[in-house]
């Protein structure tokens, strides 16, 4: 059974009216293994399981013909999709009452930012009048024009978090460290994770983070050759940061080369490079550095390395805007 909230009727509805007879599915990871339930839902019409992983709306596969239905996640509203692809944004159904419960009790926190992903936006509200109805102040972002829902943060994209201004902590309604981890290092404020499958509350801790990334600057500071990964994804083309950080590295006296690529396989670069410079997904380097034969850097990281910018207050990568 799918536990998410997706009106079928309706999106074949949609579907049809779009005039579309053959559609292509796009899940992300974790929705993989309902892949051929949904296919079912739909099956008035051809079905074809895009079996490529998909990181998000910045991440749209398009063919002429065919209607891509990307499930899980919401349109970015500043970039310019193709007219052939249509978002079905997939809620979850879990409540977050007794893992808030748990939190209300133990916190020392008065003032209170909300952030969520995209599957669970729509407890951002339940949530905040949850925590008002105990006495607390809570505040929610609107967030710039990347983010579709107020208080919702991307992996690539915390600004429903920093507009939020003064409060003592943040919780965030989902699961997982990462987004957490980059709402802390965003705002500078205890983050507090709220996971609503197993109640439990986990605070984020950055120090190990920040201490692998300037590891890799440091490791960085003498590297002569930088390969620059440019991403053809649709929501991740920075390439004209590419070429300001292409810019500074040559007239630092080294050498840039631009590496495009659509799918960014780590094992798959052979590059006689001293160091790599990441424009696409941030979560490339985050997650994936130990995967890549040479230390990989952020755009600002790489300005650091060559003593282009402050080493103090590390940046968190963010997209605000693409090419």
């Amino acid at each position: 059974m799918i536990p998410y909230s997706i009106d079928f009727n309706a999106l074949s509805k949609k579907i049809r009216n779009m005039g579309f007879s053959k559609i292509l599915l796009q899940l992300p990871e974790g929705m993989q293994i309902y892949a051929q339930e949904i296919a079912d839902m739909l099956d008035d019409f051809e079905v074809l399981i895009y079996a490529n992983p998909c990181y998000g709306a910045c991440d749209v596969e398009t063919y002429e013909g065919m209607l891509t239905v990307q499930f899980g996640h919401s349109r970015i509203p500043n970039i310019n999709y193709p007219e052939n692809v249509i978002f079905v944004e997939s809620f979850s159904s879990a409540s977050f009452e007794n893992v808030l419960d748990s939190f209300a009790r133990s916190t020392s926190c008065r003032k209170i930012g909300i952030v969520a992903s995209i599957q669970h936006v729509k407890a951002i509200e339940t949530a905040k009048r949850f925590l008002e109805d105990r006495g607390f102040m809570v505040r929610v972002g609107r967030g710039d024009s990347r983010i579709t829902y107020p208080g919702q943060v991307l992996g690539c994209n915390f600004s429903a978090a920093r507009e939020v201004g003064d409060v003592d902590c943040f919780v965030f309604l989902g699961t997982g460290e990462f987004h957490g981890l980059g709402v802390k290092i965003a705002t500078g404020k205890d983050v507090y994770v709220l996971d609503p499958y197993s109640d439990r509350i986990t605070e984020i801790d950055t120090d190990k983070f920040i201490r692998q990334r300037y590891a890799a600057i440091a490791r960085a500071r003498d590297a002569e050759k930088f390969g620059i990964i440019l991403s053809t994804k649709i929501g991740q083309r920075r390439w004209k940061l590419a070429k300001m950080v292409a810019k500074e590295i040559e007239i630092s006296g080294r050498r840039a080369y631009f590496i495009m690529t659509n799918n960014i396989v780590p094992e798959r670069f052979y590059y006689k490079v001293d160091a790599y410079v990441n424009t696409a997904c941030p979560r490339i380097t985050y997650d994936d550095f130990s995967r890549f034969n040479k230390v990989v850097l952020t755009p600002m990281e790489a300005l650091m390395a060559i003593g282009k910018r402050s080493m103090e207050n590390l940046p968190f990568d963010e997209i605000v805007e693409v090419d």
